[in-house]
């Protein structure tokens, strides 16, 4: 879904973007980028596939982003930030898309940043994975290398310290305040629905202490956001917009949390992949040490996810789009519920 309420032109964008390429690469002064194309799921970020092609025939696919062109869903879109903490991971053996930025918006009205389309499979949630595709066609061999290589990959990258790139920890606390904040902006315009107005209070009054080092997060750990290589390896780690720092089991919440709400709505659960048991024990050999109690960490992922998702509703309601949806039938609410009236 295309978040962004504005609209940018996609003639604009291709000549400014070809303007770009020939300034910046060498032997690109007549390279041509043909007309844009959109990935088939929108970000909250304004997405383009470009291609450029050389007079000699040579063609190079490239992923541009810029901030949405007008309301999107974050108050700020520091893009720079994303390439900075890509590029550091991948200093550090993570396996990210390079990428680079341009802060001069002179080329395309706003500031942005272009990576390579790393070649491989990605997974897709319309039709769900859990349902077709590439995964679910490979079988329950392929199904555990991919689950395998996706957790063993967040553990490695959960041993890079926020000082390896130039990151200050943010106390967890501060995190909850920090979303707490966003879920008021989020909600402008209407009431913050009960259950995550419960979440909120319960997070706050129970922010829990974690004895282990903080980590790098990505931030959207999902199965989605991950190119995969033939072999079912890990190619390259996607969108890092939420990227911070903190506890490990921040990220590994969010991955739990978000997986088994996509089961509950789209499963069964891909029989390759085990159960969560024998998820954490991959995770956690990778990681290096045993995870803290995860309960919050679920609980804190539903409510930031819950928040943007009333950004979302907000957004669309703007447009006329009915949000009776966010209180009624919503995944979000039951999933909370479960995890709020559950024991760790």
């Amino acid at each position: 879904m295309a978040i962004a309420s504005g609209a940018r032109d996609d003639e604009t964008i291709r000549a400014g973007i070809e303007r770009w390429i020939r300034a910046h690469e060498p032997d690109a002064a007549e390279a041509v980028v043909e007309p844009l194309t959109r990935p088939a799921v929108g970000l909250s970020s304004d997405t383009s596939f470009v291609t450029a092609v050389w007079p000699s025939g040579h063609r190079r696919r490239s992923v541009l982003r810029l901030p949405p062109a007008g309301d999107g869903l974050f108050p700020e879109y520091d893009l720079g930030v994303q390439v900075d903490r890509q590029e550091a991971l991948r200093a550090a053996g993570i396996a990210t898309a390079p990428a680079r930025f341009e802060a001069d918006d002179s080329w395309l009205g706003a500031p942005f940043m272009v990576m390579p389309r790393v070649p491989g499979e990605v997974l897709a949630n319309n039709p769900s994975y859990l349902r077709a595709g590439w995964l679910f066609d490979g079988g329950e061999p392929r199904q555990r290398h991919v689950i395998d290589a996706f957790l063993t990959t967040l553990g490695t990258l959960h041993r890079v310290a926020p000082a390896a790139v130039g990151a200050e920890p943010e106390p967890l606390a501060a995190t909850v305040e920090r979303w707490c904040a966003y879920l008021d902006w989020a909600a402008t315009g209407g009431p913050v629905p009960d259950y995550l107005a419960r979440a909120r209070d319960w997070c706050v009054a129970e922010v829990p202490t974690v004895d282990a080092p903080d980590s790098v997060l990505w931030g959207d750990v999902q199965l989605a956001n991950c190119v995969f290589a033939e072999t079912g390896d890990v190619a390259a780690l996607l969108d890092f917009e939420l990227t911070g720092t903190g506890p490990a089991e921040v990220d590994l919440g969010w991955f739990l949390a978000l997986h088994a709400m996509t089961v509950a709505t789209s499963g069964p659960d891909l029989p390759g992949f085990g159960d969560r048991a024998s998820m954490l024990v991959t995770y956690e050999a990778a990681l290096g040490r045993p995870v803290a109690p995860l309960r919050w960490f679920e609980v804190f992922a539903m409510l930031r996810s819950g928040s943007i998702m009333v950004r979302i509703a907000r957004l669309l309601a703007a447009r006329g789009v009915d949000d009776s949806w966010l209180t009624r039938g919503n995944p979000t609410a039951a999933a909370l519920e479960n995890l709020l009236a559950s024991e760790e």
